[in-house]
């Protein structure tokens, strides 16, 4: 694109004196631009020449990181692939394990169910037991004591004073040894 408009400018500044085409003019600039091109391409090759070697380099180590970068990303591709692939044995492993530790742990939960319901049992019987006896240690105390007091009554009635006297003492220490001794048990 720039060729084809440097060389419309030439051909219409040629052209403008309308005396036709003006060659003198087209090849004074033609060698102008050559002699231009000449000097610019010996002064500055060097550099040219250095610019394309690290350009060339620059590019050449790119296409190495691209190329290293693509062999990584296919390897790890790879190995996602092959754990993808995996991934349903490993999950079925899983479930199998959860459910074996589910069963062992509902059977741990069912012997400790049982064991907790036999210590209650036991525990039961025992209350049962110690209250049934408390009940008739309670009973016998209050039978004890009703007949301590009718006794009391009909001596109080059939004995004269002295006599009375020594018969319930005797009687109540008798009685109380033998409540004190239930109270013991």
């Amino acid at each position: 694109m720039i060729h084809s408009n440097l060389i419309n400018l030439i051909i219409t500044t040629a052209t403008e004196e309308g005396h036709g085409f003006n060659w003198r003019y087209v090849a004074e600039y033609t060698v102008n631009f050559i002699i231009l091109f000449a000097i610019l391409a010996y002064y500055l090759k060097d550099a040219v020449r250095n610019f394309l070697i690290e350009r060339r380099s620059t590019m050449g180590n790119a296409i190495d990181e691209a190329e290293t970068v693509i062999v990584e990303a296919r390897s790890r591709y790879e190995d996602y692939a092959k754990k993808m692939g995996e991934i349903d044995k490993e999950i079925g492993a899983l479930k199998e394990t959860l459910r074996k530790e589910g069963e062992v742990e509902r059977a741990e939960i069912l012997s400790q169910a049982e064991s907790t319901s036999q210590k209650i049992r036991a525990e039961l019987r025992e209350t049962i037991r110690l209250e049934a006896a408390k009940a008739r240690e309670e009973i016998q105390s209050e039978t004890i004591s009703s007949a301590i007091k009718i006794a009391e009554g009909i001596i109080k009635q059939n004995l004269g004073g002295s006599d009375e006297r020594r018969f319930i003492d005797d009687f109540i220490k008798k009685i109380e040894e033998e409540k004190w001794r239930q109270s013991q048990h």
